[in-house]
């Protein structure tokens, strides 16, 4: 890189659901490659104080790249980055949020001419409101969606050795059913993308989910987590634990009752899509009523 004369610069931008694995990803590149982390809450660093908000996140930024020329590296990352990133045209965001965004392009901007070996990487789950500049500055963009269903079984696989090594028994019917439904689902899944000669995922159109119910009655783990996250998924877990706590073996009634009583992310992140959407039709009706000449007049005597 410095033969070419290109600043080496790490900017990745991490966007998706709550709670399918952001964070634990970036926790993760730190620990495997040894490089000091630090986790910043973005909402924190915004102030109802004029100017504070601009102070906070140049303070920042400025630690964390002195702490990276003394270390050689250094990952700084922003969690929920849109509490400091958000579109600067939204008419509901006030000045000094606006001021904010063009404050972080201005750090992240010198960070990346001066070469500094700080890896900046951000979070959120509105990316629909980050600001096209937040964007374009980071290099990378990496999406992250609901765990499919072969996922997911690792994930409930993953929780179940967690509750084994706390000596809590777990009945074998709870394997042997999670691998049944696993098996028939896979199998549908595979004869559907022969038959359609492609590939197809979980999510697309629910035409998976379709076929399954048209050749299976299916009611597992692996249906009922579809749309939820891992740590939905461990909160059920942890939910299935303080139930057996007592009785010391874990049921497939039991687990399934749990898992079921948390419900999944999708269900909520699809409310909430559809009322800031009812949200923008509200916005953009005032809009038109206000752009409309007033023709109502006093009545005619």
């Amino acid at each position: 890189m410095k033969k070419t004369k290109l600043s080496p610069s790490l900017t990745v931008l991490l966007y998706g659901p709550p709670g399918t694995g952001k964070t634990s990803l970036t926790r993760a590149f730190s620990k495997k490659y040894k490089i000091p982390m630090c986790v910043v809450e973005s909402d924190r660093l915004v102030s109802p104080l004029l100017g504070d908000t601009i102070k906070n996140i140049r303070n920042v930024v400025e630690l964390a790249a002195d702490v990276a020329k003394e270390n050689g590296s250094f990952v700084l990352f922003f969690d929920e980055i849109d509490a400091i990133g958000s579109e600067r045209s939204n008419i509901h965001e006030v000045g000094e949020i606006k001021r904010a965004v063009i404050s972080f392009l201005q750090v992240i901007d010198k960070v990346n001419y001066e070469g500094i070996p700080l890896a900046i990487f951000g979070a959120t789950n509105h990316q629909h409101q980050l600001d096209s500049a937040i964007w374009r500055r980071f290099t990378f963009h990496l999406n992250f969606d609901f765990p499919n269903y072969e996922l997911r079984k690792e994930i409930i696989e993953s929780f179940l050795e967690k509750i084994e090594k706390a000596d809590i028994g777990i009945d074998d019917t709870i394997y042997k059913r999670l691998d049944n439904e696993y098996k028939e689902i896979k199998e549908i899944h595979k004869n559907l993308e022969a038959k359609l000669g492609r590939n197809i995922s979980e999510f697309e159109d629910n035409l998976l989910w379709n076929e399954i119910e048209k050749k299976k009655q299916l009611e597992g783990f692996l249906k009922l987590t579809l749309g939820y996250s891992g740590s939905d998924i461990e909160r059920g877990t942890r939910v299935a634990l303080f139930k057996v706590i007592q009785t010391g073996i874990l049921t497939y009634n039991i687990f399934y009752n749990s898992l079921e009583l948390v419900g999944g992310t999708a269900v909520h992140v699809k409310r909430q899509d559809i009322l800031s959407n009812n949200r923008k039709l509200g916005t953009r009706s005032e809009k038109y009523k206000a752009s409309r000449p007033n023709t109502s007049g006093p009545p005619e005597l």
